[in-house]
């Protein structure tokens, strides 16, 4: 009796473990996604994104793929700052880190608030500006200029 009792117990558990997988399905410019995201065109993408992001700072041949990948960071981490307030962040961040006379509190405060910036700033992250030499330097200048705009260099 023990050993039926054991054997249907443990079909039931083997028998009841499905994996579930999300695969992408492209149906007639409809993309259903792992994060259930339904896009359909750019304009329905644009009313997907929370954040303000400045578009303009997105290669123009890769902002379908950037949008699509914004809507999913966003879900996951919320609304997204835009490529300067993030380099402009970040750049005080690392000047505070490399101060000498950081205490160890202030270093823990420091440390978070890198945390909660690299939240805010996944979007920009995603962006790969670093493919060729010429779009290296394209990047070196967005940056460039950003903190020039600020007021930093």
């Amino acid at each position: 009796m023990k050993q039926l009792i054991l054997f249907i117990t443990l079909f039931s558990f083997f028998s009841c473990k499905t994996e579930v997988e999300n695969p992408v399905v492209v149906v007639e410019d409809i993309v259903v996604d792992s994060l259930l995201v339904n896009v359909e065109s750019n304009d329905s993408i644009d009313t997907l994104i929370v954040s303000d992001y400045d578009m303009g700072d997105v290669d123009a041949k890769n902002i379908k793929e950037f949008k699509e990948n914004l809507v999913k960071i966003e879900q996951e981490y919320g609304e997204q700052w835009d490529f300067c307030t993030c380099i402009v962040k970040r750049d005080s961040v690392n000047k505070a880190i490399i101060d000498e006379n950081l205490s160890d509190s202030e270093f823990d405060q420091v440390f978070s608030r890198s945390d909660e910036i690299d939240e805010k700033c996944k979007a920009f992250q995603i962006q790969n500006p670093n493919i060729t030499p010429e779009e290296r330097a394209k990047h070196e200048e967005m940056v460039r200029s950003c903190l020039r705009g600020a007021g930093i260099k």
